[in-house]
This record gives structure tokens, C-alpha cells and sequence, in this order.
């Protein structure tokens, strides 16, 4: 087996508030049961910050929103593109009603979840990233609207 690439990864854990009710959104293939966030490779001369927006973008439809901080940091090993990759989560909250734009993959789809009733996520990390970040989360979101 070949020396592993190193690969740089970033994406938004996005998170909206209403009242006193905070609601995650999610992506999902709709050939597969498992959600994800919107997340990709950095690209030649992104910082992190710029790739998540771009990935957001990219894979939500969506460009109006804030980021706030990074929540965690991930690394693993994928085996089929042999590579050992570290991803990067930032908490992002809408700045204004959008409606996505059009998305190049037809089969994605999208939807809002309560922040503390996460369906089952394709990403072990993707979970643990909002479990261990709760409090942050909602101080940020409460702190900086």
C-alpha cells in the first residue's frame, strides 16, 4: 500500500434559531438514509473559513449566513482515496431568509432538524462534533444575533 495523502477538509455546521427552539440543517443523499453536512477539500490558496463558505454554497444552495467559530477539528483515514484527511467544523447561522439556489446534484435533499434530535449521520464525527459543542452553540447563537 502507497504512503496516505494528507487532505484538508472544512464545512458548516449550520444553525438556526427560533424563540428558544434551535434547529440544525442537514443534507442527504436521497439514494442513502444516512445526513451529512456540507463539507469538501480546501482548495489552492482557500483558508478554512473560505472553503466552508464555498462548500455551503456548493452543496446547500445557500450564501448568506455567519460564521461564528470553529467547532472542532477531525481526522481520519479514508481508505479509498487513501488519504488521511482532517476536517474542519464551523458553526454558521442564516443572516436572512434564502431559498437554496439550484443544486447541482438532483439528488440531494435538505431539512431542518430540532439541534438535540439528530437523525442517524453518515459521519460518526459529524454527531459528535454538534454533541460535545451544545452549549457553545446556543451561547453563540444567543450572544450574536
Amino acid at each position: 500500500m502507497s504512503i496516505p495523502k494528507k487532505a484538508i477538509s472544512a464545512g458548516g455546521v449550520i444553525v438556526r434559531q427560533e424563540n428558544d427552539k434551535y434547529f440544525i440543517l442537514l443534507l442527504r443523499d436521497v439514494r442513502f438514509p444516512d445526513w451529512y453536512f456540507a463539507k469538501g477539500h480546501v482548495e489552492q490558496g482557500e483558508t478554512l473559513e473560505q472553503a466552508a463558505r464555498r462548500e455551503v454554497a456548493e452543496e446547500a444552495g445557500l450564501h448568506y449566513f455567519k460564521i461564528y467559530s470553529l467547532l472542532g477539528s477531525y481526522e481520519r483515514f479514508v481508505e479509498k482515496a487513501n488519504e488521511n484527511k482532517i476536517i474542519h467544523y464551523f458553526l454558521m447561522s442564516p443572516t436572512q431568509e434564502e431559498i437554496p439556489s439550484e443544486l447541482d446534484n438532483k439528488n440531494v435533499e435538505m431539512k431542518w432538524f430540532p439541534l438535540e434530535e439528530l437523525p442517524v449521520m453518515y459521519l460518526p464525527e459529524q454527531k459528535d462534533v454538534v454533541e460535545k459543542n451544545l452549549k457553545k452553540i446556543k451561547n453563540s447563537l444567543n450572544t450574536n444575533t
